[in-house]
């Protein structure tokens, strides 16, 4: 294993990222291929309270196993500019800009 995260992308042009304006679920790809699904976000929450936040995702991957269909990807995600970029990351980076 070399270490490297696979980045994921909306696959739909109109994903919205605030909470109000997101899908309950959207197709996803691999930044890699973005012409090819590869699996479905779907919405669990919010990262807060307020009018403009950001839905939360979980990402559901298609895989092909013996006997399994999809596997859901450990974490929570947040799309931000077409990207999924995992919560804890995305929190950090809200964190350290308040701190400046």
């Amino acid at each position: 294993m070399t270490g490297i995260q696979q980045s994921y992308v909306a696959a739909v042009s109109d994903a919205a990222p605030t909470f109000e304006q997101s899908r309950r679920s959207m197709p996803i790809a691999t930044r890699d291929a973005p012409e090819h699904i590869c699996g479905v976000a779907h919405r669990v929450g919010r990262t807060g309270d307020v009018g403009g936040d950001l839905a939360i995702y979980r990402l559901k991957l298609k895989v092909s196993l013996v006997g399994i269909k999809a596997a859901t990807l450990p974490g929570f995600f947040v799309l931000e500019n077409g990207t999924l970029i995992p919560y804890e990351k995305w929190y950090a980076c809200q964190e350290q800009a308040r701190a400046e």
